[in-house]
């Protein structure tokens, strides 16, 4: 399958970039600094531009079946990438979120309520355009996925991903960026949760 990522040169986004190619994908990596990436494969590819070309951004998606977003807070880059989307046809966006988004079906969660409210606290704008970019995300016609985490460690790949909505005693806080990249890179084949967002963690 043909797959463009965008923020492929952060540690999560290389690991998955590294998945997808061992998975025999053809992957689009889209870098602001292509030199931060640090694999090459006869599969991969680069194309280089600002979260604002939206010329650069067209071009990267322009041939994908699907795109995998993990820019983070940025909601004006997420919605050029789904102008680019709608422009080439392509329908199946899986997108990095957070826990600061809700979802109807959590419940109330006092840890995570706490957590929450730390990030609004201390980072409002990655906390308001975090929400931007899944309102935006939801609002799209696309076979979206917006998968929630907490908190990301850089221990080895635990294996055993829990999947579920916060407040109901089934996901954590924490999740191995290696265990999300897995999952990012099995949701562009699995319908399961299209046009839902999952809550993630080990």
């Amino acid at each position: 399958m043909r797959i463009t990522l965008f923020g492929a040169t952060g540690r999560m986004g290389q690991l998955l970039v590294q998945l997808a190619l061992d998975a025999g994908h053809e992957v689009t990596a889209y870098a602001r600094t292509p030199g931060k990436l640090r694999i090459t494969h006869p599969h991969l590819s680069v194309v280089t531009g600002q979260l604002d070309d939206d010329e650069a951004i067209l071009e990267a998606v322009r041939t994908a079946e699907a795109v995998i977003e993990g820019v983070g807070s940025e909601s004006a880059a997420t919605r050029r990438i789904i102008t680019a989307m709608d422009t080439a046809g392509v329908k199946r966006f899986v997108v990095v979120s957070t826990c600061s988004v809700p979802d109807p079906d959590d419940l109330p969660d006092a840890k995570f309520k706490a957590l929450i409210q730390f990030v609004k606290t201390a980072a409002p704008r990655a906390y308001t355009e975090v929400r931007a970019a899944a309102e935006a995300v939801r609002a799209s016609d696309l076979d979206w996925t917006l998968v929630r985490v907490a908190k990301l460690n850089d221990k080895a790949a635990h294996g055993n991903i829990k999947v579920g909505n916060y407040g109901h005693g089934v996901v954590g806080v924490s999740i191995t960026r290696a265990d999300m990249a897995a999952f990012l890179l099995a949701q562009v084949t699995n319908g399961t949760y299209v046009r839902s967002a999952p809550a993630i963690s080990n």
